[in-house]
């Protein structure tokens, strides 16, 4: 067992050393002169970059154990040859990443685990790309990027089990970003972006502390919290030079694309980039200065990618977009029946008509207008929704405490609002009525804009109230910081204890310390076509690669050496 944790945590701080030697490849590449200061920024680069290697690979080849070894070392040597004489920045990032690691030993995952996250990752990381998967089962309708990086994560002694430091990398990215850009860069920020930085790290420390919860969507709400911080830094900081305002620029947009390629409903938050573009000056200059080849490679690269893999797997260019479908063209394409039912029930579901044990007799009229409130204020606003609220409300309560001087009793009036600020809060609302009018589910990219939406008033009001340059600031806010690590520790410490305490034959005991709890899906072997499949009545967990729910009707073709499923 200690062995085990011992090895688990070692090539886990190796993959870590990788990653952000490929973020240093990125920064090369694009020229970002001087962004080697934050290793936490150069981390979230070597995701972005590894997502796009990943799913330009499985094209090709399955992310096999030869394939997964190859790319780590290549990232470490990455790391050694461009950043060699700065070691000292890995000590810090490193002890980050010893303080977090417990939140990364978990029995129990999310609840989707089972059924799309670790098949779609084992899937990538078996086989190459296959077309129709959707057709197999209905967790591979779901394409994220998040399961091509965790695929890369399959390695001899531990397969599929450190699929999970994927989600672990966002945070330790997060909080390593955050504390350097207080403590070390304060000064060239904006009192704006350091405040909403603060109340982020509380956020994703105090609330997000379970790994598990991740799920696929926690991630992408990581990114959005970097791309709100560069995208308000362009617009507003003056006091830097244009060229590294342009750089501010283009690294939201690199968040937002890559935040897209995690999960769709992302694409919301793009609203706020268009808008403040919409208002800044020197348009054209900006324009001009975006036009580069490379940067514009990478975002390309990294959509087109993505609309690939979810046009393989379901024939459809967004999925469940049903005008986006080529269901009547491509035989292994999803029909266009089942994209529209699906659509319609995620919309549902979204809205509180679905779930577990229930569900809404006629759905369309349910989704009509606003006739789904009132059930959804029942079934999902009282607990879910008003519990995360409430945490929202507290974190600006122990803030408020904090600095109860500084807002309240300082000589200076409160900031007056700027024009900026309304357009910055007009565009939070519309991204909010977006989302609530769509797919009103806190998983559904919800937690930043609704943390936005109750939070950047007061940030508004208070950002002259508190200088970032003061040692007595800066202490108060690291004891806040202390006090949400101590959650974090707690709430992990708590859980550990109670998964060790269940009994072998209890779902998601810890009998396999450290590794996490799988499911032994009952399984059997057909051959359909000359091809080996393996049927499951239930979720797929870890069943190998091809796992199928179901074979009625199935039918699969070979041309050019990939496999196409299609219903008969």
């Amino acid at each position: 067992m200690i062995l085990s944790l011992f090895l688990f945590f070692l090539i886990s701080l190796l993959i870590l050393f990788s990653t952000i030697g490929y973020g240093l490849v990125v920064t090369k590449f694009l020229k970002f002169e001087g962004f080697n200061y934050n290793y936490g920024l150069i981390g979230f680069l070597g995701l972005f970059i590894l997502s796009i290697i990943a799913s330009l690979t499985h094209l090709f080849a399955p992310h096999n154990y030869i394939h997964n070894i190859f790319i780590i070392l290549i990232g470490v040597f990455s790391l050694i040859y461009i950043d060699r004489k700065k070691f000292e920045k890995l000590k810090y990032i490193s002890i980050i990443f010893v303080l977090l690691f417990i939140c990364i030993l978990m029995a129990k995952n999310n609840e989707d685990f089972g059924f799309y996250h670790l098949p779609n990752s084992l899937q990538f990381a078996q086989q190459k790309l296959q077309f129709g998967l959707g057709n197999l089962n209905h967790g591979f309708k779901h394409i994220s990027s998040l399961f091509m990086i965790m695929s890369l994560n399959y390695l001899p002694l531990f397969e599929y089990y450190i699929f999970n430091l994927t989600n672990l990398l966002f945070l330790t990215f997060l909080v390593s970003f955050i504390l350097i850009e207080i403590y070390l860069r304060k000064k060239n920020n904006l009192n704006l972006t350091n405040l909403i930085l603060c109340l982020f790290l509380i956020l994703f420390l105090a609330k997000f502390s379970r790994l598990a919860e991740y799920g696929s969507d926690i991630s992408g709400q990581i990114i959005i919290a970097i791309y709100f911080f560069y995208l308000l830094e362009f617009f507003y900081n003056k006091k830097i030079e244009l060229k590294s305002r342009i750089n501010y620029l283009k690294l939201s947009m690199i968040m937002i694309t890559f935040a897209i390629s995690l999960k769709f409903i992302s694409v919301i938050y793009s609203v706020l980039l268009l808008i403040l573009f919409i208002s800044v000056e020197k348009k054209k200059q900006i324009i001009l200065k975006l036009l580069k080849i490379d940067f514009l490679f990478l975002i390309f690269l990294s959509l087109s990618l993505f609309i690939f893999l979810n046009f393989s797997a379901t024939g459809c260019l967004i999925y469940p977009v049903e005008k986006l479908c080529f269901s009547e063209k491509f035989k292994w394409a999803i029909s266009s029946e089942t994209v529209n039912y699906l659509n319609l029930y995620y919309e549902v579901w979204a809205k509180g008509g679905a779930g577990p044990g229930f569900g809404t007799e006629d759905q369309e009229k349910y989704v009509l207008n606003s006739n789904w409130i009132p059930n959804w204020f029942k079934v999902y606003f009282i607990g879910k929704f008003s519990d995360y609220i409430l945490v929202t409300l507290l974190i600006l309560i122990i803030f408020i405490s904090f600095f109860y001087k500084d807002i309240f009793l300082h000589k200076n009036k409160l900031n007056k609002k700027k024009k900026g600020y309304s357009i910055i809060y007009f565009s939070i609302i519309l991204i909010f009525l977006l989302w609530f009018f769509n797919f009103p589910t806190l998983r559904y990219a919800g937690y930043i804009i609704v943390f936005s939406l109750l939070t950047f008033p007061f940030i508004f009001l208070i950002e002259k109230k508190i200088n970032f340059h003061s040692r007595k600031v800066l202490k108060k806010i690291s004891i806040i910081f202390l006090i949400s690590y101590t959650v974090f520790l707690t709430k992990n410490i708590t859980r550990i204890n109670d998964e060790l305490k269940l009994k072998e034959n209890d779902h998601h005991n810890f009998k396999n310390f450290p590794f996490f709890w799988t499911k032994n899906s009952e399984f059997k072997k057909v051959v359909i076509n000359g091809h080996d499949l393996y049927l499951t009545e239930g979720a797929c967990w870890s069943v190998p690669s091809t796992c199928i729910r179901g074979q009625g009707g199935l039918n699969i073709t070979k041309k050019n050496n990939y496999i196409f499923y299609h219903k008969e």
